[in-house]
């Protein structure tokens, strides 16, 4: 194999790893989808590993320390974004039962909280949609929005 094309992977990946942490897969991915030859992209993955530039447990924990504070989510949907990065099944449990949904539905419903307005009725609403969306399930909703709105059951 040409010596400057697995170089030339090489040196993309750390370019990548430079803006930001990946995944295993997700640098595979991304070197593929440079057109890099499989052999160059295996050898450029190999002295990352040898590095320890390729910790998947590492940047799960990265991932969803960043995903919580930025923009918590539920279960199913975190996991589908986890995924979507390369990661596999076993990691991504493993990152995810760190977190606890009730916590991460609390902080999301104070942040948008925050942003709405209108009487307490409309509030509820908009709120449960919101958190309805971000893939959090029903009862962890209906406890948040006791909590931060309280009156009326939900």
């Amino acid at each position: 194999m040409d010596e400057q094309k697995k170089s030339s992977a090489l040196d993309h990946a750390f370019r990548l790893l430079a803006g930001r942490a990946h995944g295993r897969a997700e640098l595979e991915a991304k070197l593929k989808k440079k057109k890099f030859e499989a052999e160059a992209i295996s050898k450029a993955l190999q002295r990352l590993d040898e590095l320890g530039l390729t910790d998947d447990r590492a940047f799960a924990q990265s991932c969803m320390t960043s995903m919580a504070r930025r923009k918590p989510e539920g279960k199913l949907k975190t996991r589908a974004r986890l995924r979507q990065k390369g990661l596999p099944d076993k990691i991504i449990d493993e990152a995810i039962t760190g977190y606890s949904q009730t916590e991460l539905c609390h902080a999301a419903a104070a942040k948008k909280l925050r942003t709405l307005s209108g009487p307490p009725e409309l509030k509820k609403k908009k709120l449960i949609a919101f958190l309805k969306n971000r893939g959090f399930d029903w009862e962890t909703i209906r406890d948040t929005v006791e909590l931060v709105i309280g009156g009326e059951s939900v």
